[in-house]
């Protein structure tokens, strides 16, 4: 995994009792001024801004995903001017009391399933196409609980099936992640993590929702119940719709 891609996830909301206007406007920079800056950056491939779909107190509404090369590029990035330049500029949009940084976290990709494509080694690309819907999902889970569901999903869950969801009209890819150990930076409201991730991307909200209450899904949800009988708490469980993207 060591060349594997990475992203990085900043989700974000409106500061508490920040003027809306003023908010509007910093949502305007995001798109006119940090994306353009964002994707000039060498080391990175993609950068996609996101909106939550059903408004929740639970959930950051907005989100920004990077993708990058590898580890390494984002490591080297975070320690040029241009970093700093871009999250001075960022965190003196909290400090004026405008937005409030929820989560930034590092997630390195361990596999990626592509509609119509079976899984292989080359296909290990975290960027898609016609997918503005992801839903995130990640569990709660003990450092027992997570070297079992790892094993799990690896062996059982990657075999057999992840490739039936990936034949569900809509359904366009599914990326599985580890969380890395490199630090934010940031300022944060939470510090704390799911170590596995799951994006799952669909062509429009119908495709998430066919998948929902699909037979597959049910199928995979009974045998993870059967592997994990007291159950498995989401930690995350939320849905996006892009609204902006950027690629080279």
């Amino acid at each position: 995994m060591e060349n594997a891609p990475v992203i990085n996830l900043t989700f974000h909301n409106r500061a508490p009792g920040a003027d809306p206007e003023v908010f509007q406007r910093y949502l305007k920079w995001r798109e006119e001024v940090y994306g353009p800056m964002l994707i000039k950056i060498p080391e990175v491939k993609e950068l996609d801004n996101n909106e939550i779909i059903r408004d929740s107190l639970e959930y950051p509404h907005y989100g920004s995903i990077l993708h990058w090369e590898n580890l390494q590029a984002r490591e080297m990035h975070l320690k040029t001017t241009e970093a700093k330049a871009v999250n001075d500029e960022l965190n003196a949009w909290v400090k004026r009391g405008i937005r409030e940084t929820i989560w930034s976290k590092t997630y390195m990709l361990i596999k990626s399933f592509r509609s119509g494509k079976a899984y292989s080694a080359s296909q290990r690309d975290t960027r898609i196409d016609n997918a503005p819907i992801v839903s995130l999902e990640a569990f709660r889970l003990s450092d027992e609980e997570q070297e079992k569901y790892f094993n799990w999903f690896n062996e059982f869950g990657c075999s057999s099936f992840v490739p039936l969801f990936m034949k569900l009209p809509g359904l366009k890819g599914y990326d599985w992640y580890q969380a890395t150990g490199l630090p934010p930076s940031l300022d944060l409201r939470e510090h704390e993590y799911p170590k596995y991730l799951s994006m799952i991307y669909f062509e429009n909200i119908q495709a998430f929702e066919n998948f929902v209450e699909s037979s597959e899904l049910a199928a995979f949800l009974k045998m993870m119940g059967s592997v994990f009988p007291y159950g498995l708490n989401y930690k995350w469980y939320v849905q996006y719709q892009l609204t902006k993207s950027w690629r080279k």
